[in-house]
């Protein structure tokens, strides 16, 4: 790895504690030579061959919220990461803002959301395409971030308040809407999320917004990421048994579940290496696991008879797991779970071929980007 570059604050402002813990995900997306950053009122691109900034792009509007009014502590900031749109040789990343349009004559301001799509070769704005925020989100004190959850297409799927949202990016407007629903994952070319009045998960197709499938109904449920074909779903049982379940994105069938009495057991996130396994932790961190993309669990830690503990895993790719122990950073084969490298060196938070961002060894705040060398 080469020298660190610091990144802009924006790429981990209110996401890590001080003691250098990742609370929630960067608002990063590290694609090819380019790391992309939302913030709540910007998308900034850095070069990872020179770390300089070579783009700022911002709402039309003038943004509802910005970094210094934000929430100081950590947890403050709502901007999540951006997603890439890919159709054929087009590539596009995507982030939302909230924005407030000016009023003209007797029309007072009024809040819109604004979808930008961004060449993902050239740095330059594609689309940027102007939605309605939920009924429940027109007061500017109470809005909400919107969240871009993924993309099939030239289809993207947000999450605008409490509304899902879906816009076709090539035709500049808004597809469907299914008011009351939280969107948790993408996969194949559904999107699965939950009521928000009952505990039942639903499968969206994303060019239409017509159901495909549905869960029966449970006492809590949450849905997450897990692979490209596979969702998490989360919760508890009309019986109050806590269950981790694994279901077919495509067809809502169920391939694998735990069950557990503890009503924090299952507080587990996961996350896709990109090629072919799924990686799990909990909350506590005290156990990972990894899946493949059919479902079949691959191993699991701690393992007593092995005398082995779960790391905390900061990230995955391409067959690697990325974390750390009380001994140090740590590299894990993904498909066997043994250890890769027991010394390398480095814990970053997101990984590719060109370069790794990570916090820096001293934990003196915010994050740095080293690039790939040899």
């Amino acid at each position: 790895m080469s020298a660190p570059m610091p990144l802009p604050d924006t790429a981990s402002l209110s996401k890590i504690n001080l003691g250098g813990q990742r609370v929630e995900p960067l608002p990063v997306l590290l694609d090819g030579k380019r790391v992309w950053i939302s913030s709540v009122d910007r998308l900034e691109i850095v070069d990872i061959t020179s770390g300089t900034v070579t783009a700022r792009l911002r709402p039309e509007h003038e943004p509802a919220l910005s970094p210094p009014t934000l929430n100081p502590f950590v947890g403050g900031n709502p901007a999540q990461p951006p997603i890439l749109a890919e159709t054929g040789a087009q590539r596009r990343v995507v982030t939302a803002f909230a924005a407030t349009a000016p009023g003209q004559g007797t029309t007072p301001p009024r809040p819109v959301i604004e979808i930008l799509a961004v060449d993902a070769g050239t740095g330059r704005e594609a689309q940027r395409i102007e939605i309605e925020p939920s009924d429940d989100d027109q007061h500017a004190l109470t809005r909400k971030h919107p969240v871009v959850i993924g993309a099939r297409g030239t289809v993207v799927v947000a999450q605008v308040g409490t509304d899902a949202v879906a816009v076709n990016l090539d035709d500049r407007r808004e597809i469907w809407r299914r008011p009351d629903f939280t969107l948790g994952a993408v996969a194949g070319d559904v999107a699965v999320g939950t009521d928000a009045k009952t505990a039942v998960a639903r499968a969206l197709a994303i060019d239409s917004g017509t159901e495909r499938w549905h869960t029966e109904p449970a006492e809590t449920i949450t849905i997450k990421p897990g692979s490209p074909k596979i969702v998490t779903a989360t919760g508890a049982s009309r019986g109050r048994k806590q269950f981790f379940r694994l279901l077919d994105a495509a067809t809502g069938r169920m391939l694998d579940e735990s069950t557990a009495s503890s009503s924090t057991a299952y507080n587990i996130t996961c996350l896709h290496d990109g090629r072919s396994v799924t990686i799990c932790q909990d909350q506590r961190q005290d156990w990972a696991g990894a899946f493949d993309d059919s479902g079949k669990w691959l191993w699991e830690l701690p393992d007593k008879k092995a005398n082995r503990i779960a790391p905390t895993v900061t990230t995955a790719w391409h067959g690697a797991v990325y974390g750390r122990t009380a001994n140090g950073p740590v590299i894990l084969d993904a498909r066997t779970g043994e250890d890769r490298e027991t010394a390398p060196g480095l814990t970053p938070w997101l990984v590719n071929e060109h370069a790794a961002v990570a916090s820096p060894p001293d934990a003196s705040g915010g994050v740095q980007l080293y690039r790939a060398t040899g």
